[in-house]
């Protein structure tokens, strides 16, 4: 079928060029005709034969590309991108895609499939980032964000004229307005029904006004995949999915079913596609937060790590990069336990990029396994477990740059949470008590002045 496409495509070409040459008989035109169109024919096949004849599965990023694939970067691209591609004779660099087209593979492929209907099914929860620049696109994560009812920090927010836009200092919101995609924890159920969960001692509900808060910080996206969405039982867990789609705010790491729950959302920017997953470790020995199954809604669990592990393998066959956000650890713990380090070996080896956990509600060391970065905990970022206001934390933003060449730049932004506000920290005496404190409890990784990732 492909091939009586391009027959009859290469036909209607050389048939128009034949009747404006004058003079000629019409048998003559036809002869020529149907000699050059089969050379033309014979010539092409060649070409799409040599490329998947020789391709690797990374140099295709493991999808099932075809002649037909070939036929449509041809159309979008020119034959001179073809003939580049066998004159490169590289066929195991999939970086060769994104010099000659700007783009990767995998986003090649996803725009192949949207404009053919082949493999549909990833074309779902796909997000085009316009950037603030060119060269990188950059993420900021935040840890624990609780904006329940009757709370000391939810409370304090309601009585700025701004909401929660003036529980943050100017130079904060700066710097968040310079990330292309902002992610925060959302720590609580966002729900007016539901029974709380008597038995835990602690349960947090908020109501969906409080969505339209998140975006006005330039929230993009939020994690679910934690141990208090769930604390007003299965009404209030749907409630909290519906509330968010009904307000246009994408979630990860929960949902109506396992499969709901396995979700990932995928960001395009600079000719790079990033995914985004998120599961929870917590509740290993209570069972509050409901896993989710094949036909019960839930939370995405990695306590047994098997499901998370096949979500970041799905991610890593159709992504550039995979950001893996996990609830994990031990709480009040500064230093991060030997199961945090055991999963993030394994998320790493499953393809992780970067790791980024929470749940401890303070700040954690750093590492690096293999290429991966690894936050252990991002903390408390706007979070009060009751009526009295928090004492004095630290706190922070985890910023993860991706460049155009895809190489990945990890950095952390200390802040620090006063009396219902959240400071950027701005004194390099406060700057490197933190960084020292950090790094005294990291292990292969450590900050260096500029607040970056780097190996010990």
């Amino acid at each position: 079928m492909n091939k009586l496409r391009i027959t009859t495509t290469l036909l209607v070409i050389l048939c128009i060029g034949a009747f404006a040459l004058c003079g000629c008989e019409a048998d003559e035109v036809a002869a020529a005709s149907s000699n050059t169109s089969n050379v033309a024919l014979a010539e092409y096949s060649d070409k799409c034969n040599t490329i998947l004849d020789r391709a690797s599965k990374e140099f295709t990023g493991n999808h099932p590309i075809d002649e037909s694939f070939i036929n449509w970067i041809i159309a979008r691209y020119g034959i001179d991108t073809i003939n580049q591609i066998i004159n490169r004779g590289d066929y195991n660099n999939p970086e060769v895609w994104y010099d000659l087209c700007g783009k990767s593979i995998h986003v090649l492929w996803y725009e192949y499939s949207l404009s053919t209907g082949v493999d549909a099914c990833n074309n779902i929860n796909t997000f085009y980032v316009n950037t603030l620049s060119d060269s990188s696109v950059v993420f900021e994560i935040a840890g624990d964000v609780s904006l329940a009812d009757n709370k000391s920090v939810t409370n304090y927010m309601l009585e700025q004229k701004n909401g929660l836009m003036d529980c943050f200092d100017d130079s904060l919101l700066e710097q968040i307005n310079t990330s292309d995609i902002y992610i925060v924890n959302n720590e609580f159920a966002i729900t007016e029904g539901g029974d709380p969960i008597v038995e835990k001692y602690y349960t947090f509900r908020g109501k969906p006004g409080v969505i339209d808060e998140l975006k006005h910080i330039g929230v993009s996206l939020v994690t679910l995949a934690n141990n208090h969405v769930y604390d007003y039982r299965e009404e209030g867990f749907l409630d909290t999915l519906s509330n968010l789609e009904n307000n246009n705010m994408p979630y990860i790491g929960a949902g109506r079913n396992l499969e709901d729950a396995k979700r990932i959302v995928y960001y395009i920017a600079n000719g790079r596609k990033i995914a985004v997953v998120n599961a929870s470790q917590i509740e290993k020995n209570q069972n509050f937060t409901q896993a989710a199954t094949e036909d019960e809604p839930g939370i995405l669990k990695c306590l047994n790590p098997t499901e998370f592990i096949d979500e970041i393998h799905t991610a890593r066959q159709n992504a550039d990069v995979v950001l893996a956000i996990v609830h994990w650890g031990m709480e009040y713990q500064i230093r991060y336990g030997d199961d945090q380090k055991k999963l993030a070996t394994q998320f790493a080896d499953a393809g992780a990029d970067v790791i980024i956990g929470g749940h401890p509600h303070i700040l954690q060391g750093f590492d690096y396994i293999g290429d991966t970065p690894v936050y252990y905990s991002l903390g408390n970022f706007y979070f009060a477990l009751d009526e009295g206001m928090p004492a004095d934390y630290e706190t922070g933003l985890a910023r993860i740059a991706i460049g155009s060449d895809g190489k990945i730049e990890a950095g952390f932004i200390p802040c620090v949470f006063s009396e219902g506000m959240i400071y950027m920290t701005d004194k390099s005496e406060d700057i490197n008590r933190i960084f020292a404190e950090l790094n005294s409890v990291s292990g292969n990784g450590m900050l260096d002045n500029n607040g970056n990732i780097i190996r010990k």
